[in-house]
């Protein structure tokens, strides 16, 4: 097997992030003691709503971080975890940067592989955009301004989401203002033929089906993609290649440069207010 020059080891290295990341382990762990921090700190504040069911499975859940502003613009986050793993609880913290620029929060979880294939976990996030979307005038953000950001496996959900024919939904066609991908997966072909698939069980068919790269944003709509400056070659071709496929069809396209930062540590950039990454997405939101 070859995709691309890459031979199946070589690819596999290409996608085993936490193989080429030393200590992994406390990378999550710390991301979960911040989290859990946050929402602690937050239980004195009023209201976060917590573990909302959109569907019926344990995991089909989110949550929401309201700001004080009446019909503030709405942040959809989706975690990443390559289908199969991590949690909205990993993430909170993360909040905390768009919630001090006026920006409500919500974090979707959904089912995990192997329990669920990738259609099945599609369907959720999709699932749960519709429900938030719904919930606007009760939760208190406004409708026409909700944009969507996702790392890694939830890059390719956020644009799964973007790609979403919403009027066959019932809802508006640009029910999305804005997306953001941080080292994204756009181009589901490697997946399919690498270690993840072990896993994943993707087939040729959903691969064109799901791979954002062959099946743009219905409506128009803002992109920022990114990726770590230390990440693998294969995370800024699926980068470089999405966002050559937008711009090609008049998608407003902005790429934020990371000098720096493996898979990981772009998490610490997308939480913190002052980095050029969460300025670039507050400003996107602003307009």
């Amino acid at each position: 097997m070859h995709y691309l020059h890459y031979d199946r080891e070589q690819l596999d290295r290409q996608y085993n992030v936490r193989a080429g990341i030393p200590r992994f382990q406390d990378i999550f762990d710390r991301w979960n003691q911040q989290a859990g921090d946050y929402r602690r700190q937050l239980s004195r504040l009023p209201p976060m709503r917590s573990n909302l069911h959109y569907g019926t499975h344990r995991l089909q859940t989110l949550d929401y971080f309201p700001v004080a502003e009446a019909d503030a613009p709405l942040l959809v986050f989706v975690h990443g975890g390559y289908w199969r793993s991590l949690d909205k609880n990993d993430f909170s913290h993360l909040a905390e940067a768009y919630r001090q620029a006026g920006i409500a929060v919500a974090m979707i979880n959904y089912r995990l592989a192997p329990e669920v294939d990738i259609p099945e976990i599609v369907a959720d996030v999709r699932a749960a955009f519709g429900w938030l979307y719904r919930q606007a005038a009760a939760f208190g953000f406004d409708a026409e301004r909700i944009h969507v950001v996702g790392h890694s496996a939830g890059g390719h959900l956020a644009a799964e989401l973007a790609s979403t024919d919403w009027h066959r939904a019932g809802l508006p066609a640009d029910a999305i203002k804005g997306l953001c991908g941080v080292s994204g997966l756009y181009d589901l072909e490697p997946i399919r033929l690498c270690y993840l698939n072990e896993t994943l069980q993707l087939d040729a068919t959903q691969v064109g089906q799901y791979s954002p790269l062959h099946h743009l944003p219905t409506a128009p709509m803002r992109v920022i993609l990114t990726a770590g400056g230390a990440e693998s070659a294969e995370f800024h071709r699926q980068k470089n290649a999405y966002a050559l496929a937008l711009h090609a069809a008049g998608f407003p396209v902005q790429q934020v440069k990371l000098a720096d930062g493996h898979h990981l540590d772009v998490i610490d950039k997308l939480a913190d207010g002052n980095c050029d990454l969460a300025r670039t997405i507050i400003a996107m939101i602003g307009k």
